[in-house]
């Protein structure tokens, strides 16, 4: 079975609001660790660790330019400021040319068609190969079709999270976008580290994910038995098998797992040595499918409104 490429997620890298602290030695082991695993797609933004993660991503990978995929993500900026911020990522991932550049946000009240017309010019100079949006929906597209191509369309997906497959997916693929996932072991949830029904203090920004709302957490919950359930009979690892089930997707182009330390990306990559039978990924989908029957329809995980924070 032909799998997706697998790409590592580098949110964590620095001190992040989100994530808090990361040790930046297990940031340089890990990046290290994929390259040697023959990871070749890295994914970043502007906004991670207020640019610290740019900075780490772009040192580690500087002597290894030429053979791998760098992303980096921008929320809304005023055209005329565009190629300042870019110019601001370029130095900090220690490159002359970004391969992936996403829009990362819509934002309700912003155009972002000036945005995208510049971020061509920006193209046909060589300092982006690629635009990308995440999270926007169709009608989000629709209006930048005049004002730029968009090549990537990067989305939350995994076992708990198919919701892109209804509307988005489909219409990726009729407009030949290639689907990056991003938290493809949705935070955690499906490396079977905690508990499901762990509560956060108020502080806490996974408080806001939509895994947790009641009207969730309780249907994850009983699929994560079932699944529990097989990655026990198959002796592998509840990771392995979400990430190999999402790598197995045939329009996936690639699977974004996010890794704080070596030990973590070294499992994360082993997923791409398994082999699980038809009627393994049969049972997995028969419980993926009966939990997306009862799960309430949100527009993403983090339950963003793109009217407010971003």
């Amino acid at each position: 079975m032909k799998l997706a490429n697998l790409g590592l997620g580098c949110w964590a890298f620095g001190e992040d609001w989100y994530w808090g602290k990361q040790n930046h030695n297990d940031s340089v082991k890990t990046i290290h660790a994929a390259l040697r695993g023959n990871i070749k797609h890295f994914d970043t933004a502007r906004s991670y660790s207020n640019g610290r993660s740019e900075q780490i991503t772009g040192q580690q990978l500087k002597n290894k330019r030429e053979g791998v995929i760098i992303a980096t993500k921008t929320t809304w900026l005023p055209a005329d400021s565009i190629e300042k911020y870019i110019d601001i990522s370029l130095k900090r991932l220690c490159t002359d040319w970004i391969d992936i550049l996403y829009i990362h946000w819509p934002k309700q009240g912003f155009d972002f068609r000036p945005m995208m017309a510049a971020l061509e010019k920006l193209r046909s100079i060589g300092k982006i190969k690629y635009i990308g949006v995440s999270n926007f929906s169709i009608s989000d597209m629709e209006l930048l079709k005049d004002s730029g191509e968009i090549d990537y369309y990067q989305t939350g997906y995994s076992l708990i999270w198919r919701f892109p497959e209804k509307e988005i997916i489909p219409f990726c693929i009729d407009n030949g976008m290639k689907i990056v996932s991003y938290s493809s072991l949705a935070q955690g949830i499906l490396t079977d580290k905690f508990d499901i029904n762990k509560r956060f203090l108020p502080t806490d920004p996974r408080t806001k994910l939509a895994f947790f709302y009641d009207d969730s957490s309780k249907y994850i919950e009983s699929f994560l038995r079932g699944f529990r359930d097989i990655s026990e009979v198959e002796e592998i690892s509840m990771s392995k098998l979400a990430l190999y089930w999402s790598l197995t997707r045939p329009w996936m182009d690639t699977v974004l797992v996010g890794a704080r330390n070596r030990n973590q990306i070294e499992e994360n990559i082993d997923s791409l040595n398994i082999q699980l039978s038809p009627k393994v990924i049969l049972e997995i989908n028969e419980l993926s499918d009966e939990l997306f029957s009862k799960m309430p329809v949100r527009d993403n995980i983090f339950n963003h409104d793109p009217s407010g924070r971003i």
